[in-house]
């Protein structure tokens, strides 16, 4: 995955605010903020894939296979 840079302009009371309010470095709470997006993203973008792969899987099953399959668990 390519890397990007962001240029973000950044206002000093904020910069005040998490050092002296927040007790951590704004550039640590912007990163560990867009850890928590890629992370929620990557796992959006997999579920959409075993969703899809389901999709198409449950699509090369016939209905007369899924009934077959039925009667033999219920024997």
């Amino acid at each position: 995955m390519a890397k990007q840079s962001v240029t973000v302009r950044v206002e000093p009371e904020l910069v005040r605010w998490f050092r002296e309010e927040a007790h951590i470095p704004l550039g640590e709470a912007v990163n560990e903020a867009l850890r928590g997006l890629q992370q929620r993203l990557l796992s959006e973008q997999l579920q959409q894939r075993i969703d899809r792969e389901l999709a198409e899987g449950e699509a090369l099953v016939s209905e007369a296979d899924l009934s077959y399959w039925d009667q033999l668990s219920d024997a």
